[in-house]
């Protein structure tokens, strides 16, 4: 059963208790009548900010529909009050007729952006107004409906309107519905539809499909409207259609952001709001929608998240407990590790996968992959960045998106591709992402917790347990925000681990830790192992994720090129040269004699983001007119280190100094081209960035143009997205030349290209070389940078492994040995061989 404690009991409990005491003095004549009617409507219009308070705080979704379910559920009442119907006929009626249309809307507009939910819920509410308005039969028109007795089918007696009776229920009914709000906040309801709303994927890989979480939540919302219409309609005692324009829902919106969406008080500030606005503008002479444009653009100027947030902050920010220790975990990161052997032959295969192959479009990020992996089995994925690894964990846990599967994928006797996303974690598929994809409005323990239905004392429990085991106890009620980077990444495997997955899937959990963090994901693994969990790994920390491997299965172009044992893998010239690219014939540079001033000198650079250090004491020169390759696996700390020599991100640490008048130039790993714009308008755009306009824009495209292959320079007028992955390239770098660097800075030159456009791409960067320019080519490929750089620099793990030139003989060696695991030991081991 699910479980409800006493301090939720306690706080649910308050809004009834209020509303009892209210009830009280209004019985008491303390309140003069006109003010009773207004606290009357004040409860009617916090039913009302309430249901869309927390339809916008929980599940994210603003809507200008509420007019229309608040103008049903009146005239619901209205028009069953004249003939005969019951009240508990009227309440079903309106608030199942209002849930229906909701849980449609909901739906439809779960496919769509909030843009396009705000247009779809609006012509929604434009439609019914204009339908009821019509309707005169039923509504009355434009001369509007009286609001009649109603008497209830269960004996309770007769309810007349627009008297003190309508009154005390409306407050009464206000109470119960906060009371309501207050007991589903713990719940798995809320949980999920916050997960839902916060990371869509990342809720899909626990089960939760946000299309049903948006109408299930809309449905809820709009029955609420519906109720608070009935109210209305009884304390008001007559239904026309001037309260429900469309000027009410903006008024609505207003309420709800004045207050704090998805705050149960922020509801009763609302509803406040909306009954003493009028009044106070009429005090004030003041039109009341001006009054209310000026108090919605101080509340989002000065109060974003609302009056009760901001006091609730106020307050905890008073009472601020001191942070919680770290707990002392059992084991210790020096133990020695003792990965779980194989798993026999015979052991059952858990997972089969035979030529599955996804395409986006014309891409084909994935082909030819087949493979197994057995019960209590590790099975590593490696390979170079973009080659598919991802996409091969997206396709096990249903994340594909709009890429095409082909293939035949078998998971316990089951054909796997043709299961939903959210069908997956049902089936025992525990999935953890690359950048820990947690819920951020979520507690460490609910991020847990929401991959359940329903919350029982048990799961409860369970989650607790679990967290004890990954060292997060300790931080179980903080929110992931306050949580340093290795703390979110135990959270994701935290969270993948709940319901005791049979397959676990992991996206380079080894990333962004540091050496003992690894070590204690490496035993969390290793304990996964010894229950029987199948798994499948991605990473580029090749120590660590060898540590914990059975078998490995490289992976380049998107497809496998060899499987082996951890120790032996690295051996199969096919996957070094995957990592390491092709060296092939050195190009012609201009010699450098070491004299050359400095364009850019690092002096002792560090760099963290949040918790996660990206560069740690690198020292480096860039000489005038050299060109500096920078080679290491995804995640070494390339492009950061790019950043910062172009100057547009500061060091943590350290510092950066750069030649006088130094004009740089980075062209960004993935181009970020502006697709929509034409190859022209492109260049364009970073002339303009970089002052240049007039007749020196003009002679600056004629030159950049020239640099520029014939066959662009003869499509000026196209769009960028027209054009292949390689001409986006050649296109980036020409933008980066608009603005006549000294330094360019060229972050994966060759990713996602063909052979003979990566020739034709270096050999473009070779001309400006030659020409005098100082370049630094941030590589994956070591190959590829000893063939046209005059230094190599390799970086591992965010710290300088090993540099030299590549005319050395002994330096691709170490360059090698230092690439996959950071030890400049390959000249001694060659010595003593």
């Amino acid at each position: 059963m699910s479980v409800v404690s006493r301090s939720n009991l306690a706080r649910a409990a308050l809004g009834p208790l209020a509303a009892a005491a209210l009830i009280a003095v209004l019985a008491a004549g303390a309140i003069p009548p006109y003010q009773a009617y207004s606290i009357g409507l004040a409860a009617v219009y916090t039913v009302l900010v309430l249901s869309l308070n927390l339809l916008a705080g929980w599940a994210g979704i603003w809507s200008i529909a509420h007019p229309a379910f608040f103008a049903m559920g009146a005239y619901f009442a209205a028009y069953g009050s004249t003939h005969g119907w019951s009240l508990e006929a009227v309440v079903l009626g309106a608030t199942a007729c209002s849930a229906a249309f909701g849980a449609f809307l909901g739906s439809a507009g779960a496919r769509f952006s909030m843009l396009y939910v705000a247009l779809l819920t609006l012509a929604f509410t434009m439609v019914s107004l204009e339908v009821m308005g019509q309707w005169t039969s039923v509504t009355g028109g434009d001369q509007g409906i009286p609001m009649e007795k109603l008497d209830s089918a269960l004996g309770l007696g007769t309810l007349s309107s627009a008297g003190t009776q309508a009154q005390y229920i409306a407050v009464g009914v206000a109470g119960i519905a906060l009371a309501f709000a207050a007991l589903a906040r713990p719940s798995a309801l809320r949980m999920r539809l916050v997960a839902a709303k916060s990371h869509p994927m990342a809720a899909r890989s626990v089960g939760i499909a946000p299309e049903a979480q948006s109408a299930l939540a809309f449905a809820v919302s709009a029955a609420f409207a519906a109720l608070a219409g009935v109210l209305l309609a009884l304390v008001v005692g007559f239904v026309s259609p001037d309260p429900f324009s469309l000027a009410l829902a903006i008024s609505l919106i207003a309420a709800c952001v004045l207050g704090g969406a998805g705050t149960l008080l922020g509801a009763v500030v609302g509803g406040a709001y909306l009954t003493w606005a009028p009044t106070v503008a009429e005090g004030a002479g003041v039109p009341q929608p001006i009054l209310q444009g000026i108090v919605l653009i101080a509340a989002l100027l000065f109060l974003p998240g609302g009056v009760v947030p901001f006091l609730g902050r106020m307050a905890r920010r008073l009472l601020r407990r001191p942070a919680p220790h770290a707990p002392t975990l059992v084991e210790s990161p020096d133990e020695p590790l003792e990965k779980v052997p194989a798993p026999a032959a015979t052991t059952p295969e858990i997972l089969r996968l035979d030529e599955v192959a996804v395409t986006f479009g014309g891409l084909k990020a994935l082909e030819g992959a087949s493979m197994s992996v057995r019960a209590g089995e590790t099975l590593a994925i490696i390979g170079p960045n973009g080659a598919g690894k991802t996409t091969l964990l997206n396709v096990l846990s249903g994340l594909v998106g709009g890429g095409r599967v082909a293939g035949s994928a078998r998971y316990g006797g089951r054909h796997l591709l043709k299961s939903r996303a959210t069908a997956r974690r049902g089936l025992g598929i525990g999935r953890t992402f690359q950048h820990a994809e947690t819920f951020p409005e979520l507690t460490v323990l609910e991020n847990v917790l929401c991959t359940r239905r329903r919350i029982t004392a048990h799961n409860r429990a369970r989650a607790v347990e679990l967290l004890e085991s990954v060292g997060l106890a300790h931080v179980a009620d903080r929110y992931p925000g306050e949580l340093p980077f290795g703390l979110h990444k135990r959270l994701d495997l935290a969270r993948a681990l709940a319901e005791e997955p049979r397959l676990l899937v992991l996206d380079e959990p080894f990333g962004g830790l540091d050496a003992s963090e690894r070590t204690l994901l490496a035993r969390q693994i290793v304990r996964q192992q010894q229950r029987g969990t199948a798994i499948v790994i991605i990473d580029h920390v090749l120590d660590d994720l060898f540590a914990v491997a059975h078998r490995v299965v490289a992976f380049d172009f998107g497809r496998p090129i060899g499987e082996g044992q951890p120790g032996t893998i690295l051996d199969d010239p096919r996957v070094r040269s995957s990592y390491l690219g092709e060296g092939g014939a050195r190009g012609e540079l201009v010699h450098l004699n070491g004299t050359e001033r400095a364009a850019v000198r690092l002096d002792g650079v560090d760099h963290a983001y949040g918790g996660v250090t990206a560069l740690h004491g690198v020292d480096l020169t860039i000489p005038q007119g050299g060109v500096v390759g920078v080679v290491g696996a995804n995640g070494a700390g390339k492009s950061t280190l790019g950043r910062i020599l172009h100057g547009t991100l500061p060091p943590s640490r350290g510092k950066r100094a750069a030649a006088q008048g130094l004009r740089t130039a980075l062209v960004p790993e993935g181009r970020a081209l502006f697709k929509t714009l034409s190859l022209k308008e492109n260049l364009e755009v970073a002339a303009y960035a970089a002052g240049i306009k007039g007749a020196d824009l003009k002679a600056r495209l004629a030159e950049t143009a020239e640099w520029l292959p014939p066959r662009l320079r003869d499509r000026m007028g196209m769009a960028a997205a027209g054009l292949s992955g390689g001409e986006q390239q050649i296109l980036a770098i020409a933008r980066a030349l608009m603005a006549q660097p000294d330094l360019l800075i060229v972050d994966e030159p060759a990713l996602g290209l063909s052979p003979a456009m990566v020739d034709e791409v270096y050999a473009r960067l070779g001309r400006l070389a030659r020409e005098g320019m100082t370049v630094v080519l941030l590589e994956q490929s070591l190959g590829r940078a000893a063939s046209a750089c005059h230094e190599v620099v390799v970086l591992h793990e965010g710290g300088i492994a090993v540099r030299g030139e590549p005319g050395d003989p002994m330096f691709l060696a170490r360059a090698e040995q230092a690439y996959f695991d950071g030890q400049d030991d390959a000249p001694m081991v060659a010595a003593q061989g």
